[in-house]
């Protein structure tokens, strides 16, 4: 095999489609904005769906999705005329189709530019996730950043970030502060022992999961494995296997603050 051969080979494209959603659903996407470019051309419904390869009714659902989650009509009906009638693009409609276009000119961009940082698979180098280096009997290492770091009494309530709008909170001293120069912003871990997190039916104070396995002991316990909403996943454990929830319900995993241990790289 010739050196362009192989070169054109290793080569990659990296291809995508984007929709833009809204509160209720999908908002517009590839094939809502080519419908509405097939009116916007003087077709009707019916032969915009015709050119499109799509039913008449799939078309209809389409227009009246976008037309419930946009801020002002997209299409209207006009009534009588040369032709008796038909669709018409508003004027917001059109801006929502140039709007679109334009951010895909930009998405289209994106791609580029990531061709042509990684046009070659074997030169990429991956990094190990970032774990904590340190033998330690805490069952749990979660990677989180300090939010907060607020006074109480001669305590302080570290507040940490696990993302995705997941929080949890260790109470350390001042001391401890100050020793291990910790601020807010930091990428620190908190450890956690899996006796200590229980099971609760109140998620105002607990950290929302979904129950991933249950893994049962031989006296009757078990080991429960929660996959968190921001990625990470915990182990919790219960005494009596038995009242162990079904796998892929949702569960709230709870601990006192006192029992997150903070530790760093």
């Amino acid at each position: 095999m010739s050196q362009s051969n192989q070169n054109h080979d290793d080569a990659i494209r990296f291809q995508g489609r984007f929709w833009i959603e809204r509160h209720a659903g999908t908002f517009l996407g590839p094939g809502r904005i080519e419908l509405l470019e097939q009116i916007e051309s003087g077709r009707s419904i019916a032969e915009a769906a015709r050119q499109l390869g799509m039913g008449y009714k799939t078309a209809w659902d389409m227009l009246n999705a976008i037309n419930n989650l946009a801020d002002e009509p997209v299409v209207i009906s006009i009534k009588g005329g040369r032709r008796g009638g038909g669709s018409r693009i508003t004027d917001y409609g059109k801006k929502l189709i140039a709007f679109y276009r334009h951010i895909e000119s930009e998405y289209q961009a994106m791609l580029i530019s990531l061709e042509q940082r990684y046009a070659n698979i074997n030169d990429f180098a991956v990094e190990p996730s970032p774990r904590l280096q340190l033998r330690t009997s805490a069952r749990n290492q979660l990677s989180c950043s300090i939010q907060a770091l607020e006074k109480r009494g001669h305590r302080i309530m570290v507040r940490l970030n696990l993302g995705a709008a997941q929080e949890i909170q260790a109470m350390i001293t001042q001391k401890s502060i100050d020793e291990m120069k910790l601020s807010v912003g930091q990428q620190v871990f908190a450890l956690i022992k899996a006796p200590m997190i229980s099971l609760s039916q109140d998620s105002t104070e607990a950290l929302e999961g979904v129950l991933e396995a249950v893994d049962r002991d031989e006296a009757g316990g078990a080991e429960l494995l929660i996959h968190l909403k921001s990625g990470q996943t915990i182990a919790a454990m219960i005494d009596d296997a038995s009242q162990a929830p079904e796998c892929g319900a949702t569960v709230y995993a709870a601990f006192d603050p006192k029992q997150v241990i903070i530790a760093t790289s």
